[in-house]
């Protein structure tokens, strides 16, 4: 078990310097990077406060996990009122692990594999070794979830949705892959000798990258009849092929309705591509960038204005830290380091009791818990991964 605790700090180690080596790094000053880090410490107060006796926030593993997550990656390091909350509440987590491997509250029959990708992420973040088999056997349901048969998937080939047998979308496809991600190591050397498994995870990522490709709005590589080529929809994402949750643009050759892209299933695509390996320089990777240039801003979920704004923050802060430039250009020709901008947003919208929530109530972003726990992680992905500031 040591073993795996060293391995896992060199890989956590690796990614997080792999991020850090952006282009034209541009670092958090010292002054941003406090005010981040003061803004996280009243976060993760106020989800302390809102602890549930059975260790859980809001009774939904889910949920819980997300706090977890956000707790134990905090750069202001452990206390012991930390180490036990996050220990109560992956021991709820652990609870609702079932015997296919997934883990979720099957009382309520909600989402099982966002709940099981969600809980992998916090249960391999804290790394528990009472947790490991828990993890394997969660990764492996991850697996065996994704649509895998090329004669008869179509489109949705490579897709993850809410169970097995439903259709898949970007968002459940995200958060798995993000899951798999994180544990893709547990399938191969020295963790496992099998090479079936191996064998299995990289065709898992081959099959998704087709998926991604086709929930983007780019004709070169998606030839949809959906596809549009705009400049408001080339190279963004639907949130699956086929349906936009931004609804539906006139196509420019008249020829009936395409589908509009939004911010965060663009987010979702480009962190998603680069967690598959794709390469910076591949269509779908440059269009992508391109869009979110085309529309930067973090002060709304860009085609869908308030709607899971924080879903959207917590999404791209991930995705711009993985990809690693450290200033975006926007259509303007303006550079952003886009690390400060995303701070000084985020923290305008913070409320007096350390919360963060959406007035906006869809995908239930009213709900403080929820909209706090994708903030703090926000903030963390943006602080932990930036460069270390120059001596003076």
């Amino acid at each position: 078990m040591k073993r795996l605790v060293v391995m896992l700090g060199v890989t956590c180690c690796t990614v997080l310097g792999l991020m850090a080596q952006g282009q034209g790094a541009s670092p958090l000053d010292d002054a941003t990077r406090g005010k981040a880090e003061e803004s996280i410490g009243r976060g993760v107060a106020f989800l302390l406060r809102k602890q549930g006796e059975d260790g859980s926030w809001l009774q939904h593993p889910a949920m819980t996990s997300l706090v977890c997550t956000g707790l134990v990656k905090s750069p202001t390091g452990s206390t012991p009122a930390i180490d036990a909350a996050v220990n109560r509440g992956l021991d709820f987590v652990v609870k609702h692990a079932q015997s296919d491997g997934s883990i979720w509250n099957k009382q309520t029959e909600e989402y099982p594999n966002y709940s099981t990708a969600i809980s992998v992420i916090a249960l391999i973040t804290k790394n528990r070794p009472q947790d490991l088999e828990i993890i394997k056997r969660a990764r492996a349901f991850l697996l065996d979830s994704q649509f895998a048969d090329a004669a008869k998937d179509g489109a949705s080939l490579g897709g993850i949705g809410y169970g097995k047998k439903l259709r898949p979308d970007l968002s459940n496809t995200q958060w798995a892959l993000e899951a798999l991600y994180l544990t893709d190591h547990l399938d191969r050397e020295p963790f496992s000798s099998d090479p079936v498994k191996a064998k299995k995870a990289d065709l898992a990522w081959g099959r998704a990258i087709e998926f991604l490709s086709a929930c983007q709005n780019l004709k070169e590589t998606n030839k949809a009849t959906w596809v549009v080529s705009d400049p408001d929809n080339k190279g963004g994402f639907v949130y699956l092929p086929g349906e936009s949750k931004a609804g539906e643009v006139k196509k420019e050759d008249d020829d009936g309705a395409g589908l509009r892209s939004y911010g965060s299933m663009t987010y979702a695509g480009l962190k998603s591509m680069v967690y598959a390996k794709v390469n910076r320089d591949d269509p779908r990777v440059k269009g992508a960038l391109e869009w979110i240039q085309r529309h930067f801003t973090f002060a709304e979920n860009p085609g869908m204005g308030s709607a899971g704004h924080y879903y959207y923050l917590h999404t791209c802060a991930k995705a711009l830290a993985a990809y690693g430039d450290e200033t975006l250009t926007d259509a303007a020709g303006k550079p952003h380091s886009w690390r400060a901008e995303f701070v000084g947003q985020v923290l305008g919208m913070q409320k007096p009791d350390g919360s963060w929530a959406n007035e906006n109530g869809r995908w239930m972003e009213s709900v403080p818990e929820l909209s706090t726990a994708y903030t703090v992680l926000s903030l963390e992905a943006v602080v932990n991964s930036a460069p270390a500031a120059a001596a003076k």
